[in-house]
């Protein structure tokens, strides 16, 4: 599998605090617009939470702040 990509997006936060739930949110998300996706995996239960709807995904994400920021390249 090649990891040739143009964007690169982290999800960074404290434990249990739903990042994995927020990789598959943004995951569907942008799969179902068409978009080609490379998905790292780190926790063993992104295939879990992958399998969720968007409304269940949307709803563990309820309540939770998401700091999201655009880093300039200096390549």
């Amino acid at each position: 599998m090649s990891l040739d990509y143009d964007i690169e997006v982290e999800v960074s936060g404290r434990e249990h605090q739903g990042k994995t739930n927020l990789v598959a949110y943004l995951s569907k998300i942008l799969t179902d617009a068409g978009m080609e996706l490379i998905v790292q995996r780190a926790d063993p239960q992104i295939d879990e939470k992958l399998s969720l709807s968007l409304d269940q995904l949307r709803s563990r994400l309820a309540g939770k702040t998401i700091f999201l920021r655009e880093v300039q390249s200096i390549f």
